[in-house]
């Protein structure tokens, strides 16, 4: 425990100093952030895309890898050209509050739906209800009270008239009219029920998002704590040590190509300021990258409707969203990161640009999205299609919106404009697109692969990637946001609406059809739109409930006078919805908290982890062959990555016959491992022994990947060096087979 207290706090010290406060001056230079937990979200993604930026182009200037030297001087580099900015031009504009208005509590029938909806949901949840007539009624209940929610609860344009009349669904809200004028303060809390305004003082509102933080923390460190402890799950956290130690060695790591450099650039900068090795960095540090996400969806949710829809935001990233708990499951850090994080404050700078358009909104919006590039390969066509959409749909719309339109399109046009040649300069370095068109380019031979590759999961597989409360108040969300788009007020808050709907839209889309080749992760990563709606979902229901409060405090029921004495029958469909939402997300919470600190079957053994012992301290150079899988979530690559190689690589056969993705060198590896794996005694075995540099052939012996009878046949040739309960090493010798010419 002493060991792990000491590796975490260097962890999160280094953490801190490269990838998060780097970017806090330039935070502050692009736009003036409401309160700091705003402002490190900010931080957070600037320095995530300009520590590595700088890493690669210092260690590509000094011809070597992640140097001390190198990681120092990125991070002094980025944080100081920003204190220098900030200095000499001054902060950037203050926020206008908030980009959206907040809406009203909706009327007694949308409500009603809503929570015959949820309650559907938490039976099925529950093991209660089945059949396929569930989900669309759902879905449909859900639909049609966001509709109306939308269209009776925000502001009209212009002002509704407030002479009584009933809200359109034939529902006013007798227990309690909301104002429907559009007023709202600075942080989105003006109080419809009365007119008044109750602000939680900044204290407070840090402490409940602090609080936030800590349960999410306590959610994410706990599996590893009790059970991982000092390894981590997660088979693609192999992958990321290769590449960081590949990085921290050379600088790239070509033959090596899973991932963009940029999660892993910053792992070694990381690992310098630390002094830990990859495998011993991400157990300690791999947990906290949830608490990244909940900081971006707080960042996003409060732009949109204020700070009290952020904490929602928060709170459901951290503790109700699966998405990023089965990332850092599996090891898809840099997934995470860019979908979760990276994308999410992609989307908050569009509408930075949206509501205050100047150069420096456009300098966010093209360092965070060229970030994605950085990161992953699969985020990246999130944001193209993403980019896409708003361009087809926002910029007519606001061209078509008059003189401000036009003023707020020339400035998203350039701003994206910026971003895609960020972007295309990234990918240039990161994908080598001037060789991507020539005939034989291995990486478009892995994009032709991956098209209609993978199968478009059922519909309902959804709930469990994202969870139910999520989804489903998402759907609420997004419906009421949809149907509240006629009556925006201003250019600038429907073209926000319209980005945050065509973002939801096209990331469910994408996991409906296997022609973008990544349908299921499309499935997982929707989930990170859906939290932002599903804020402004509960965000409805919460309203709805703070009216009944005032409603039955004292003094309502005295001034009410006989009134008082029988519950006004809106009041049940807005407590029957609450409810349901309190109901659900504590079974989701329950689930989330049960999965997470389940012992995982993909955490190293002591076996595997000594002979990655005995591997790093006898390597020498050159390569090794492994069996393709040691067992279920410990592939090749915990083999590769604990003896400090990076080649060869070894796929099943399946996956060989139908490859997805295919490593920088191409099959002919694949190809050459699976030759000495087996069948040892040919000449072409040991031409690819003499061929590769094969220094080590490690079998896991329990399993069927590998000739053990061949091996043993051939002691000559395959001498034992090292073997456990699990794990043979062979060292072949170099030199031509016996009757080999």
């Amino acid at each position: 425990m002493t060991v792990l207290v000491g590796h975490l706090a260097r962890a999160l010290l280094g953490a801190l100093a490269a990838g998060v406060l780097p970017g806090w001056s330039w935070a502050g230079f692009a736009r003036r952030c409401d309160g700091v937990a705003e402002r490190l979200a900010y931080s957070l993604a600037l320095s995530m895309a300009l520590v590595p930026s700088a890493a690669l182009l210092l260690a590509g200037a000094a011809g070597s890898g992640v140097s001390l030297a190198v990681a120092l001087a990125a991070v002094a580099l980025v944080a100081g050209s920003g204190a220098l900015a900030l200095r000499l031009r001054g902060p950037g504009r203050a926020p206008e509050a908030p980009a959206l208005p907040v809406p009203g509590a909706p009327g007694r029938t949308a409500l009603a739906l809503a929570a015959l909806a949820l309650g559907l949901s938490l039976a099925r949840t529950l093991g209660g209800l089945v059949g396929a007539w569930v989900l669309p009624a759902i879905a449909a209940a859900l639909v049609a009270g966001g509709l109306l929610a939308g269209r009776a609860t925000w502001p009209a344009r212009p002002p509704a008239r407030r002479d009584g009349a009933a809200d359109r669904d034939g529902a006013a809200d007798r227990y309690g009219a909301a104002d429907r004028d559009g007023a709202a303060d600075r942080d989105g809390a003006a109080d419809r029920g009365n007119g008044t305004t109750r602000p939680w003082p900044p204290g407070l509102r840090a402490a409940a998002l602090l609080l936030v933080l800590a349960l999410t923390a306590a959610l994410s460190y706990s599996g590893v704590i009790w059970h991982d402890w000092p390894y981590l799950r997660g088979e693609d956290q192999f992958s990321h040590a290769v590449m960081t130690e590949q990085m921290l060695s050379h600088g790239s790591y070509r033959s090596y190509l899973v991932y963009p450099p940029g999660f892993a650039t910053l792992s070694a900068v990381i690992c310098r300021l630390t002094g830990l090795q990859p495998l011993a960095l991400f157990p300690v540090l791999a947990p906290a990258l949830p608490l990244s996400a909940a900081l971006a969806s707080y960042a996003l949710a409060s732009r949109l409707w204020g700070w009290r829809h952020g904490l929602a935001a928060s709170a459901l990233a951290g503790l109700v969203l699966v998405g990023p708990y089965q990332a850092f499951a599996g090891g898809l850090y840099p997934d995470l990161l860019s979908a979760f994080v990276l994308m999410v404050m992609t989307v908050a700078a569009v509408i930075t640009v949206l509501q205050a358009p100047s150069a420096r909104s456009g300098f966010l919006l093209a360092v965070t999205g060229a970030a994605v590039v950085l990161y992953h390969t699969v985020a990246t066509l999130y944001l193209v299609l993403l980019l896409a959409a708003v361009c087809l749909i926002c910029l007519p719309y606001l061209l078509v919106r008059g003189r401000p339109g036009r003023v707020l399109a020339r400035a998203l046009a350039l701003s994206l404009a910026a971003l895609g040649a960020a972007g295309v300069g990234c990918a240039w370095y990161v994908y080598d697109l001037g060789a991507f068109f020539q005939p034989g380019s291995t990486a478009r031979s892995t994009v032709l692969l991956d098209v209609d590759s993978q199968p478009v999961l059922r519909a309902g597989v959804l709930l469990h990637w994202v969870g139910s409360p999520v989804a489903w108040l998402g759907v609420l969300g997004l419906a009421a946001l949809v149907a509240a788009l006629p009556r925006m007020a201003s250019p600038a808050q429907a073209a926000a609406v319209l980005t945050v709907v065509l973002w939801c839209a096209v990331m469910y889309l994408g996991s409906r059809t296997a022609l973008d080749g990544f349908p299921q992760r499309f499935e997982r990563d929707v989930g990170a739109p859906l939290t932002v709606l599903a804020a402004l979902g509960a965000g409805l229901v919460a309203r709805s409930l703070a009216l009944v409060a005032r409603s039955l405090a004292p003094a309502a029921r005295r001034a009410a006078g006989a009134r008082a004495r029988a519950l006004p029958a809106g009041m049940l469909p807005a407590i029957a919805a609450g409810a349901a939402v309190a109901a659900a997300l504590a079974v989701q919470v329950r689930a989330n908290a049960l999965q997470d600190t389940r012992r995982s079957r993909e955490v190293l053994t002591p076996a595997e982890a000594a002979a990655g012992r005995w591997l790093r301290a006898r390597n020498t150079g050159g390569t090794i062959i492994s069996t393709p899988d040691l067992r279920r979530g410990v592939t090749n690559r915990a083999v590769l990555a604990m003896g400090g190689y990076a080649g060869l690589q070894s796929y099943p056969l399946p996956r060989v016959l139908h490859p997805r993705s295919l490593p920088g060198t191409g099959l002919r590896q694949v190809l050459g491992s699976r030759v000495v794996l087996l069948d040892p005694a040919s000449c072409a075995a040991a031409a690819v022994i003499a061929r590769d540099d094969v220094r080590y052939v490690v079998v896991y012996w329990p399993g069927t990947e590998a000739n053990l009878a061949g091996f043993t046949a051939e002691p000559q040739r395959y001498p034992v060096v090292y073997v456990n309960s699990q794990i043979i090493i062979y060292a072949p010798v170099r030199g031509p087979a016996p009757g080999c010419g």
